[in-house]
């Protein structure tokens, strides 16, 4: 990197730094000139653009969740809707080395944001954009008859993120019968069995 890059470009070096490190080592570990040393910055650099590990962790779950967002707009938008509750769902899923260290980050942050009021709100404020999205997209198959007219599609949508949320917590944690082909067959068993009751079932 050299000594005259942009601010952006910086801030993304460190973000990209953080995600290994905390992957490697966790928040309790992890130290800014663990940090400063992955994106073979001094430690001085990474203070100038963040003052504390609070600030780092909060620059760094925003990164994720920024990926997540990129991701979720690349999914297109087709009928029939169940397959776009599919693809959209499976971008949160661990399927590969990136979304494995953004899992880690976010297990991470969602730890501290027990403690952390700041960091609960941006949970809480992405989780609630999440939600809107999946109920929006339940209630279009609702409407198109995919999906029975007596379920409730916020009641539906929080049951489905809760859902994905406990495959990414227990492929992290549980690790055996959480891989990404036994998550994928999970997530789609579970669309089966919500979608079975549609009118047109």
């Amino acid at each position: 990197m050299t000594r005259h890059a942009d601010p952006d470009t910086r801030r993304l070096q460190i973000a990209e730094a953080l995600m290994s490190t905390l992957s490697e080592r966790g928040l309790g570990s992890t130290t800014l000139a663990d940090v400063a040393a992955a994106a073979q910055v001094s430690v001085g650099l990474v203070q100038r653009y963040f003052r504390s590990k609070d600030e780092l962790l909060i620059f760094g779950i925003e990164h994720v969740y920024q990926r997540a967002a990129e991701r979720v707009g690349q999914v297109p938008i087709t009928v029939p809707v169940r397959d776009v509750v599919m693809r959209l769902m499976e971008t949160f899923l661990p399927l590969d080395r990136e979304r494995e260290s953004e899992l880690r980050v976010w297990l991470n942050f969602l730890q501290a944001s027990l403690t952390n009021p700041k960091m609960a709100a941006i949970h809480q404020a992405a989780t609630s954009d999440l939600l809107d999205g999946v109920t929006d997209a339940l209630a279009a198959a609702q409407r198109s008859g995919e999906l029975a007219a007596a379920l409730a599609p916020e009641a539906e949508a929080a049951a489905l993120v809760a859902f994905v949320d406990g495959l990414c917590l227990h492929h992290a944690t549980t690790g055996p019968g959480y891989d990404a082909e036994s998550m994928r067959a999970a997530l789609a068993g579970y669309l089966e069995r919500l979608f079975g009751q549609g009118t047109g079932a």
